[in-house]
């Protein structure tokens, strides 16, 4: 007998669909193709399991376990006889097994397995990540090629596009690249590495991984699921944590769901009729905007070759919270990235954000939340602002300081524009847990947008390894990469990731001058943050810049030793008197009083008494870090 839940949002319809299909199922043999997830563990918090069973002819089915474990609550059909949900309970006294899960009708009776593991040990997993951490973001396919064998794969459901004289085409770097350089990425400093998605993108063009056809399949063009679970040990081993890049808002046009929906709302819209062109973020919170702004913002597609999801339905909800949490637990991943925030259904991101930090409360989540400083703060727990939507998400992505970062680097203001945004912190909840950058996979590159001008590069990133928040950086600046405007110009091939490349950027010889000049600059930067606790988790205070914003200053604070940084982010050279530095002189106590200090240079050792009428000579494009002394 079948037990049937049919929702309010859905049941009519589902209803509609299993009275017009049973009788006729019935004489049909009854097969299962898939069940996602393909598997689930013992003592976890989640652990009522809605599987989604794919097949034919499945109305009428009756599904049971054997031997018997798990417990079978409900079962629901789909929008057609090819879906069925099945919610499982895994209870405390449910061993781990390779269990059978048998599916019954009155003809025949088909089968398949559904494993139940023991989970993993906690050691060394899930560890989040924090101003402790910087991160570096990789495009797997622009990055290296670890295994030529994978670049043309046998498989029928992919499009097959390696071309690496093709700018958009797939190139072929991979995991097994990216593992194959873990020891350079500890050579530079940099502790996490946040690759973009690399589940399966079976569409064209869909080399960046943000157009799902497969939510637990790694593209095979970049490996398997084995390979990554390997990865990510192999960069625990090495004291490096990673990112894992998720999208909840849509999934690729070429996803089986599209021509055949598991619920009749399972997307908003159908792939005939949709919603298009709705980037009207500022409607999440315009106190003007017209009625079914919001609504349209939420449900467009944010391409047409990208489907938009619909959380409202609640077996959308269940299986993308299901889905992270398995790539969590299946992985050992330390936080993620979630894409396009902002336009996924307000009400699931909290449920989404609950779910995983109930399982795993170390993870840490940022959100990619494009816009103003105000906008972006509305999506951090304990934003200042009022708000008409609740959100729980401990991090979010802080374009705002990359907007500001991007104005100076153009030469359209001074510094005083960082120090303006750095002024509007208060809007966030947490603003040490914000990640900060200068571009990323969908930005020009800072040296770029700079014109090439390497001083104000490097000022740039002076500031962003030396204030609040956990850095971030795009893989290749650290090479001063060119890159160009779009996309895949941006996304340019690491010299060196490839067997035929003519030198590799990996190693200092394979490096020109300049990117062995701007490799150190940010090596030695990241050296002195991972060396001094007060750049990581110092108190901020900053003072204002002239006008012109041609110097800034800014202390951090610590109990283990108080710095100041002084950067002269002019083309001239410049001399900050002390006056200008008095507020940031000092501890808590003595800060400001007027006394001369020692001050001890971070990078040459070479200590200074600096005081009253004293000037602090700096050269052009200059940033410096001193050690406070008594």
């Amino acid at each position: 007998m079948l037990r049937s839940l049919f929702s309010k949002r859905a049941g009519t319809g589902l209803l509609a669909a299993f009275l017009c299909t049973t009788e006729f199922a019935q004489a049909q043999e009854a097969k299962v193709t898939r069940i996602d997830p393909p598997n689930w563990w013992t003592g976890m918090e989640h652990d009522t399991v809605q599987l989604l069973v794919y097949g034919e002819n499945l109305a009428g089915v009756e599904p049971l376990f054997d031997p018997p474990g798990p417990t079978i609550l409900r079962t629901q059909l789909g929008a057609s006889p090819n879906y069925l949900f099945v919610d499982v309970h895994i209870g405390p006294g449910v061993k781990a097994d390779n269990y059978r899960l048998l599916f019954r009708s009155l003809r025949d009776e088909v089968s398949t397995f559904f494993p139940i593991m023991d989970r993993a040990p906690r050691e060394e997993r899930h560890q989040g990540f924090n101003q402790d951490d910087v991160i570096y973001l990789i495009v797997p396919d622009r990055f290296s090629d670890g295994n030529r064998a994978n670049n043309n794969v046998n498989d029928a459901k992919l499009y097959q596009e390696y071309d690496r004289s093709v700018p958009g085409a797939w190139h072929g770097g991979d995991i097994q690249g990216v593992m194959d350089h873990l020891n350079y990425f500890d050579e530079l400093g940099v502790t996490t590495l946040w690759l973009t998605p690399v589940l399966e993108n079976a569409g064209k063009s869909s080399y960046h991984g943000y157009a799902a056809t497969d939510y637990y399949r790694i593209d095979p063009r970049f490996g398997s699921n084995s390979l990554y679970a390997e990865f990510v040990e192999s960069a625990h081993s090495l004291g490096l944590k990673v990112i894992f890049d998720h999208v909840n808002n849509h999934c690729g046009v070429d996803h089986v769901w599209v021509k055949n929906q598991p619920t009749q709302t399972w997307f908003n819209g159908s792939l005939e009729k949709h919603d298009t062109d709705g980037h009207n973020l500022p409607a999440v919170h315009d106190p003007y905007a017209a009625p079914g702004e919001l609504e349209k913002m939420r449900r467009f597609w944010f391409v047409d070759q990208m489907p938009d999801l619909n959380q409202q339905d609640r077996y959308v909800a269940r299986y993308l919270i299901q889905q992270t949490l398995w790539w969590i637990e299946q992985s050992g991943i330390d936080g993620i990235r979630e894409d396009t925030y902002p336009y996924s259904d307000a009400e699931f991101g909290v449920q989404w954000v609950r779910a995983i930090l109930r399982e795993y409360p170390a993870l840490n989540i940022t959100g990619e939340s494009w816009g103003t400083t105000a906008f972006t703060a509305l999506f951090q727990e304990g934003c200042q602002l009022p708000r008409n939507f609740n959100s729980e998400l401990p991090s979010v992505i802080d374009f705002g300081f990359m907007m500001a970062m991007e104005r100076y680097l153009k030469g359209q203001e001074g510094l005083l524009a960082i120090y303006q945004r750095l002024s509007e912190d208060y809007f966030f909840g947490d603003p040490d847990n914000l990640v900060s950058l200068l571009g990323n996979h969908d930005t020009p590159r800072p040296i770029f947008i700079a014109g090439g001008n390497a001083g104000r590069y490097r000022v740039a990133l002076h500031i962003l390894l030396t204030t609040r928040g956990i850095p971030q950086i795009f893989y290749g600046e650290e090479l001063g990469m060119m890159g160009g405007e779009s996309h895949v110009q941006l996304r340019q091939d690491f010299p060196g990731g490839f067997p035929d490349d003519s030198r590799s950027a990996f190693t200092a010889s394979g490096r020109t001058d300049a990117e062995n000049a701007m490799f150190t600059y940010m090596q030695n930067l990241l050296q002195l943050r991972a060396r001094h606790p007060a750049l990581r988790h110092g108190e901020l205070r900053h003072v204002r810049p002239d006008w012109d914003g041609g110097y800034y200053a800014y202390g951090r604070y610590h109990e283990s030793g108080n710095l100041l940084s002084v950067v002269n982010g002019s083309e001239k050279a410049q001399e900050v008197p002390y006056r200008f530095l008095l507020p940031l002189l000092g501890n808590a106590e003595t800060r400001g009083k007027g006394d001369a200090v020692l001050l001890r240079n971070l990078r040459s050792g070479q200590s200074i008494t600096f005081g009253p009428g004293d000037l602090l000579p700096l050269n052009a494009y200059q940033g410096e870090l001193y050690e406070i002394l008594r």
